[in-house]
C-alpha cells in the first residue's frame, strides 16, 4: 500500500473517479455505467445527478419500489421523506440491484459527461426527486395499498 496519496498523479497514470471509472487527465469522457453492478451489499445508494444536487439516502429507509412488470423504462423509489422517479431504458437489472440492497450508486447519463452506452445497456435518462405535497399524495396511495393487501 502506497502511503503517498498523490503518487498516482506523479506517476502519470490516469486519475480514478469516484465511481471507479478511469478519467484521463486531459478531461476525456468517462465510460457510462447506469449503476454499480458489483453486487456488493451497500448500506446506502448514491443517486448521482447531472443537473441537480446528488443524494445518498440509506437503503434501510427504502419503503417500496414501484414499477411496471411489462416495461423496463421507469421505476420509482419510495422513501418516507421523498420519492425518486427514475426514467430511462433497460432498467430491470438496475431496479433489481436496488431492491436487493446490492447497488452503491445509480447515475444519470449525459452526453457531455460520458461516452455513449451500448445499445442494450441500462441507461438512466432522468432522475426526479419528489418531496412536499406530491410526496404526501404518493405516500397516501402507498399506505392505502398496504391496507388493501392485508
Amino acid at each position: 500500500m502506497n502511503s503517498d496519496p498523490l503518487s498516482q498523479f506523479r506517476s502519470g497514470k490516469p486519475a480514478q473517479g469516484a465511481g471507479g471509472y478511469l478519467r484521463s487527465q486531459a478531461g476525456g469522457k468517462q465510460p457510462y455505467k447506469a449503476y454499480d453492478s458489483s453486487g456488493k451489499p451497500s448500506p446506502y445508494i448514491e443517486i448521482r445527478c447531472v443537473t441537480q444536487p446528488s443524494q445518498a439516502p440509506l437503503s434501510r429507509f427504502l419503503m417500496a419500489v414501484v414499477f411496471s412488470s411489462d416495461f423496463d423504462d421507469a421505476f420509482t423509489l419510495i422513501y418516507s421523506f421523498m420519492a425518486v422517479e427514475v426514467k430511462g431504458r433497460n432498467l430491470r437489472e438496475v431496479r433489481l440491484a436496488i431492491q436487493q440492497s446490492r447497488c452503491e450508486f445509480i447515475q444519470e447519463y449525459h452526453e457531455n459527461e460520458f461516452l455513449p452506452p451500448g445499445k442494450d445497456a441500462p441507461v438512466i435518462e432522468s432522475i426526479r426527486f419528489i418531496t412536499g405535497d406530491k410526496l404526501e399524495d404518493i405516500l397516501a396511495v402507498h399506505k392505502a395499498g398496504e391496507r388493501h393487501a392485508r
